[in-house]
């Protein structure tokens, strides 16, 4: 065999070679990658349920305090009222 032969087997084999190692590669890491992204996104589901748990307290604070004030208020325009109505029948009566 001629050298230039030789050389051109050599080649070949070497590119055989380097493909069966990058199946063999990607074989490898694509668990581990798959292992990754499911890790990655549970913290991202629990970073956004402890997000939502957060603003869900936030509304409901502001939804008490608002229904609190709503309800004094309501308390306080009640008894203006029944003031009033007093007042015009002691002034007609």
């Amino acid at each position: 065999m001629e050298t230039k032969q030789k050389m051109a087997i050599a080649g070949s084999g070497l590119v055989v070679a380097s493909i069966g190692l990058g199946i063999v590669g990607a074989a490898l890491i694509v668990p581990a990658v798959f292992a990754w992204t499911a890790r990655l996104v549970e913290k991202g589901a629990d970073s956004l349920t402890a997000r939502v748990e957060g603003a869900s307290k936030t509304v409901g604070t502001v939804a008490g305090t608002l229904h609190r004030s709503f309800n004094e208020a309501k308390r306080a325009g009640v008894a203006e009222m029944k003031r009033s109505r007093s007042e015009e029948r002691t002034a007609a009566g």
